[in-house]
């Protein structure tokens, strides 16, 4: 972690940092690390004080307004790339339900040609740093933005079904909570982490509206709390789904089809 707020204070990558070991820091640099270390030393995240994650090979923005993504969400990256793929380029579009970072819908857009992205989030502050995500990312122009609860954020204007949605929902219930970090608990938006009813409200908000909203042989793609992905599967019986396991073995994305809807 000092190696990267080091590399910060310079201005230049880590592997600078052990080209030019033995110079010496300046008054400012040194002043800069040592407040960089002080809130390390108090839990900050190492995210929110170097103010930049890398998702899926892109940089983000990262801020104590949205969750600093994490490589288990990449796997919802590549599942909805793969379906909006095997489309016509006139009608890869994917909405993301609770954006945060904008990390799903930028990187989903940046990935796939032609895809355009409708991307929801019940916070300005997350949706200002989404926004400047997709700008920095080359995709600002395909990608919308709105504010608001759920499906409640779409405007008339926008397309009522897509073929593609994303969403990685609040999902820590109350009990969970002594297993997180410090870094976790204490810094990360409560809102983005936590759900009630057990962890399963935001799934349960999500169920409300995706027959209405998904097309017809369109796919949603959840991120799963891995602690309960057996209540969370339980919502969807009947739905024709599927289940992906992450890199650690775990579940970790519901697929979900409406052709089988009942």
């Amino acid at each position: 972690d000092v190696e990267c707020l080091l590399a910060k204070a310079l201005q230049c990558d880590r592997l600078k940092v052990y080209l030019q070991y033995d110079r010496p820091l300046s008054r400012d640099e040194l002043a800069l690390l040592h407040g960089w270390v002080a809130r390390r030393a108090k839990r900050a995240p190492l995210a929110y004080l170097l103010g930049e994650r890398e998702f899926y090979g892109l940089p983000f923005e990262v801020n104590p307004s949205v969750l600093i993504p994490r490589p288990d969400s990449e796997l919802l990256v590549e599942k909805a790339v793969a379906a909006l793929e095997a489309l016509p380029p006139e009608e890869r579009m994917v909405l993301d339900l609770g954006t945060g970072s904008g990390c799903l819908a930028v990187a989903i857009t940046h990935q796939v040609p032609g895809c355009r992205a409708w991307a929801v989030d019940i916070s300005s502050q997350a949706l200002e740093t989404a926004k400047r995500n997709a700008e920095t990312n080359g995709v600002g122009e395909r990608v919308q933005f709105r504010q608001g609860s759920w499906w409640e954020a779409l405007q008339e204007t926008d397309p009522q079904r897509y073929p593609v949605i994303v969403s990685n929902p609040p999902y820590i219930s109350e009990g969970e909570k002594p297993e997180l970090a410090p870094e976790i608990l204490m810094f990360e938006p409560k809102g983005a982490l936590f759900a009630e009813n057990d962890g399963l409200s935001g799934y349960e908000a999500i169920k409300v509206g995706l027959s209405e909203h998904l097309s017809r042989n369109g796919v949603a793609f959840v991120e799963l709390n891995s602690n309960i992905h057996g209540n969370i599967e339980a919502l969807w019986m009947d739905w024709s789904h599927n289940v992906d396991l992450d890199i650690n073995g775990l579940p970790r994305v519901l697929s979900l089809f409406i052709n089988s809807f009942t």
